[in-house]
């Protein structure tokens, strides 16, 4: 009889852990599974909020010398901070290529986008204090950074035209636009 309930002792233990191993699995599986749902929504949600920065100098482009843009953003990404970089480069005998780059700190990992917009001379406004001029610190003719932290949820584009000698119009980025 002793006998008896140690092999049903024993086999309780069997099927407890074999139990416990099933939920274990089942646990990890999970947590897979909802952290590749939560990179592939938070991937989506900053590939479109990288096309609203990257569509801006190009509307200002398109439309024309005096032609300003007024594009408003939050302060943070799903409480998260991020920048925008507008990047210009020229080699010599090759066309300007223009881009911006938008990165962001998601939850699992750190996105970062690149979106060509329109080749143009960016050029940040005198006075600006959510627009960094990083240019000296990197290997390319313009590098603007925007903090949004600094902003007020705004940056404007003024195409100011094409000045002579110039193969492309100038586009001042503005924080705050002074009303002429």
């Amino acid at each position: 009889m002793a006998a008896r309930k140690g092999q049903v002792a024993i086999e309780f233990l069997m099927y407890a852990g074999l139990f416990m191993i099933i939920a274990i699995a089942a646990y990890v599986l999970t947590s897979f599974t909802e952290r590749g749902e939560i990179s592939l929504r938070e991937s989506q949600l900053v590939n479109a909020f990288g096309y609203k920065f990257a569509s801006a100098p190009t509307i200002t482009y398109k439309g024309g010398e005096g032609f300003t843009y007024d594009a408003s953003f939050p302060k943070k990404l799903e409480a998260r901070d991020y920048n925008v970089t507008y990047i210009c480069n020229e080699e010599p005998g090759e066309d300007k290529r223009c881009y911006i780059q938008f990165a962001w700190a998601g939850t699992y990992q750190e996105f970062v986008y690149p979106y060509v917009i329109a080749p143009a001379n960016y050029e940040r406004a005198p006075g600006q204090i959510c627009i960094d001029d990083i240019s000296s610190s990197s290997d390319v003719d313009v590098a603007l950074l925007l903090t949004p932290g600094k902003s007020d949820g705004h940056i404007y584009f003024k195409n100011t035209g094409i000045e002579e000698g110039e193969e492309y119009p100038t586009i001042e980025l503005y924080c705050e636009l002074e009303e002429d």
